[in-house]
């Protein structure tokens, strides 16, 4: 009976380790995986760092104002011209006496077959 008991205590061990070192097992690949998007976000987040350094550096430019003066304020150096083209306003679209009183039917075979 004591080998058996042995036998039964050494597999139930055996059992508790695989199943221990299973979960540590996933547990790592799962942190691992975690650390790996980390790290792309990290990057993602470092390259639009970047991008948004550079853009400060160009707003804080003479370049940059200058132009932002020229858009908005509608100024020019010396010896520049500035032309000012008139909005476009909004047209009135003028409906035809006759149209109004075609029934619908003439006013569809007019639009597909020609008038």
């Amino acid at each position: 009976m004591k080998p058996n008991l042995l036998l039964f205590l050494a597999v139930l061990v055996s059992i508790v380790l695989v199943v221990n070192s299973s979960k540590r097992i996933l547990n790592l690949r799962t942190t691992s995986q975690q650390v790996k998007e980390s790290e792309a976000q990290l990057e993602n987040l470092r390259k639009d760092n970047e991008k948004l350094k550079e853009e400060l550096k160009y707003k804080k430019s003479n370049e940059f104002a200058e132009k932002e003066i020229r858009d908005k304020l509608g100024l020019a150096r010396e010896g520049e011209a500035v032309v000012i083209l008139p909005k476009e306003e909004d047209q009135q679209v003028t409906i035809d006496r006759q149209q109004l009183t075609k029934p619908n039917w003439r006013k569809w075979r007019d639009l597909f077959l020609g008038s």
